[in-house]
């Protein structure tokens, strides 16, 4: 080795010798990719137009915030929400308040740019340096990636918790220091990913198994032996988690992840999709990664390196492919372009390895392998850029805009109540800062209405059994039975189903609607019809 070099990578690599890289110049091709890809995010930043997701956990957040400080009962976003409501939306109503959408999307860039320095990282430790640029490379130049970057929801820091977990699971080699304090964190980062995104817990497996495969010695006995034990752990600590936050956290994560069925429309009003077009778009968004990993897998089998790179590939191959295969399973597309860029995450592990794999033995060979590295990146980020424009979500209708300015001087009633589709609800309220509370809005997914004297509040705080029927001991009604006695009571000020999801829920709240007397149809405003109740908006005396 001459002098002023270094070699990167501790423990080796798994499958080639590390890298040799001039000690002043081994981050900068991190440096380059990392500033490439904040480049290509902040482009899609809008000023003027915010998603409905995004709408939603900021105000969310924001009324959280005001609920900690001044009390009066908490929201019901942990029995819909697919996180947990008091951990993201939060940090985006603090970063919202510093600094507005800007600063809450900038927040999620700085959670990407961490999950792909986490990527390089890890790949680097595992197959060696090239392979971590290359992986790195890959990832950044994924239009989704792009999206997640400049996107305010849960997705990036979710993500970015997922890659932590996994880079804990890489330093649990037997060659590491404290090897035993990175499998002790191995399942609290991933409570805190689970707790953040509740569909992070489909990658819980991967991340034990890879800890597993970082066994020396390959025994068997060992490697079941730490799956066991991680696997034991994470649960426990998952559990323990649930039964403190409660029944309603507990019925929040059964709604929006686990208990969905397939073809349901239960969940946000995902709708049913064909398998070509799940399979289709996963091709469009990530083909690239997958062919590397299957590329990878071939050449690992055909390494003569044993069983191990075989199977590390082809964990991380699965891995890929996990969240279009829960896709097919759910016959849906809700949220798949977000959620494939956690499988694309792994899948570019095992596509950057490629470039760890055994080279031409010449003294040309180290930048033969750099320059086959960047151009696969370019060529790779030419490809999906511009899918970033038409995948990203918060990028570019005006349409709540022109529905807010037609709607702003009703929602200002201090003790209005306001029904308003749920497509559209949070955008409209967070782009004016109109002064609705929580308990003064509601969607065309859930109501919770109390029945008259029976002690329910608007708030829905006081306990009593809620039931979608009227029944003896019933203190609430949810569902079109609440709708229907809540309209029937003139229990809203104003009722718009701008942004309604189209469910049969909706057409039984328009029936409800035109069969109550007393609600005058104000608008069509965006296509969508808007009632008020105009008693409510004369002046008393």
């Amino acid at each position: 080795m001459t002098a002023g070099t270094t070699i990167l990578g501790a423990p080796r690599p798994i499958w080639t010798r590390a890298a040799v890289v001039p000690q002043a110049a081994r981050w900068l091709p991190l440096a380059f990719i990392l500033v490439v890809q904040a480049v290509l995010s902040v482009r899609l930043i809008s000023h003027s137009y915010v998603s409905g997701d995004e709408g939603r956990y900021i105000y969310a957040g924001h009324q959280l915030i005001y609920e900690f400080w001044h009390g009066g009962g908490s929201p019901y976003y942990e029995t819909y929400f697919s996180g947990a409501p008091a951990i993201y939306p939060v940090l985006a109503a603090m970063a919202d308040h510093l600094g507005g959408l800007v600063e809450a999307c900038l927040l999620s860039l700085a959670f990407m740019l961490t999950a792909t320095t986490l990527l390089f990282t890890t790949t680097r430790r595992l197959f060696g340096y090239w392979p971590g640029v290359l992986a790195a490379g890959l990832f950044a130049g994924l239009g989704l990636t792009q999206d997640l970057g400049v996107l305010a929801t849960y997705d990036a820091m979710a993500l970015m918790l997922t890659a932590a977990a996994a880079y804990c699971a890489v330093r649990t080699a037997d060659a590491e220091k404290r090897a035993t304090a990175w499998l002790l964190a191995i399942p609290l980062v991933l409570l805190a990913a689970n707790a953040t995104k509740y569909m992070t817990v489909l990658f819980d497996p991967v991340v034990i198994a890879l800890a597993a495969l970082q066994v020396s010695d390959c025994g068997w006995r060992r490697m079941a032996g730490r799956i066991t034990a991680l696997g034991v752990a994470t649960a426990s600590i998952l559990t323990l988690a649930l039964f403190l936050a409660g029944g309603a956290y507990v019925n929040g994560l059964m709604f929006s992840t686990l208990a969905r069925p397939s073809g349901s429309q239960a969940v946000f009003s995902a709708v049913v999709a064909p398998r070509s077009v799940i399979v289709g778009d996963t091709w469009r968004w990530m083909g690239v990664t997958l062919v590397g990993s299957l590329i990878a897998l071939v050449l690992a089998a055909r390494s003569g390196k044993g069983w191990k790179p075989v199977a590390l590939v082809g964990l991380l191959l699965l891995a890929g492919i996990a969240v279009t295969a829960e896709g097919l399973h759910l016959q849906t597309v809700e949220s798949l372009r977000k959620h494939d860029d956690f499988a694309a995450w792994f899948a570019c592990v095992a596509a950057g390895s490629v470039a760890g794999l055994p080279r031409l033995q010449s003294r040309f060979a180290g930048w033969i392998t750099a320059v086959a590295v960047g151009c696969a990146a370019i060529l790779s980020g030419i490809q999906y850029t511009s899918l970033a424009s038409s995948t990203f979500e918060a990028g570019g209708s005006s349409r709540p805009l022109y529905v807010a300015a037609a709607l702003k001087s009703y929602l200002a009633i201090p003790d209005g109540r306001y029904l308003i589709g749920g497509l559209g609800e949070d955008q409209i309220l967070y782009l004016d800062h109109l002064p609705v509370r929580w308990f003064q809005h509601f969607d065309d997914l859930y109501i919770k209405y109390p029945i008259p004297g029976r002690g329910g509040d608007s708030h829905g705080q006081a306990p009593g059994l809620a039931c979608f029927r009227l029944e003896p001991h019933c203190m609430y009604l949810e569902g079109i039975a609440g709708y229907r006695a809540a309209i029937r009571a003139h229990w809203f000020t104003l009722i718009s189903m701008y942004g309604a999801h189209g469910t049969k829920q909706d057409a039984q709240i328009v029936t409800a609607i035109d069969r109550t007397p007393g609600y005058v149809l104000l608008t069509q405003v965006g296509g969508a019809p808007t009632w008020i109740y105009p008693p409510a908006y004369h002046e008393p005396g």
